[in-house]
Order: structure tokens, then C-alpha cells, then sequence
């Protein structure tokens, strides 16, 4: 008995923080899986942000492209208009 009560008088200070140790240790480690769960979602989440980001870059590129193919259109039909118009009045001996 002594023998136990020495231990604990020598020991006893190095056991508690061993203990608060292992248990920091323990709770760490649930919290830390936690995060890693919450990073993992947060991660899925901007995949699929970045992929629906991509898909609509790409579909404003299209629409831009075909804005762009529509005024260059209209640009040859205005031309082919103001000659004509050109013609008309050169026709009629319009200055």
C-alpha cells in the first residue's frame, strides 16, 4: 500500500497529464474527422459550381458568338441596302 501511495505521490501529476493527454487526443480527433466530412461536401459542392460555372461560360460564348454572326449580317443587309438606295436615287437623278 505504501508502495502505491508512493507511486502516486511520484507519478501522479505525470498520469493526469498523460490522461488530459489521450482525452485532448480523442476529442481531436472526432472534431478533425468532422472537418475533414465538411470539407469533403464543401469540396462536392464546388465541383459541381465550377461544372455549372463552365456550362454557362460556354453558353454565353454561344450567345455571343451568334450575337456577333447576327450584326455582321445585318451590317452586309445594311450595306446592300444603302446601295441600293445609292442606285435608286442615281437612277432617279437624285444628288
Amino acid at each position: 500500500m505504501e508502495d502505491i501511495v508512493k507511486m502516486i505521490m511520484n507519478y501522479g501529476t505525470s498520469f493526469v497529464i498523460i490522461g488530459l493527454f489521450i482525452f485532448d487526443w480523442f476529442k481531436n480527433k472526432d472534431k478533425i474527422k468532422d472537418t475533414l466530412e465538411q470539407n469533403t461536401k464543401f469540396l462536392e459542392e464546388m465541383k459541381n459550381t465550377n461544372s455549372n460555372t463552365s456550362k454557362s461560360l460556354e453558353l454565353l460564348q454561344k450567345s455571343m458568338d451568334n450575337q456577333q454572326e447576327f450584326m455582321v449580317e445585318h451590317d452586309k443587309r445594311c450595306g446592300n441596302i444603302e446601295k441600293s438606295i445609292s442606285e435608286l436615287n442615281f437612277k432617279m437623278g437624285v444628288k
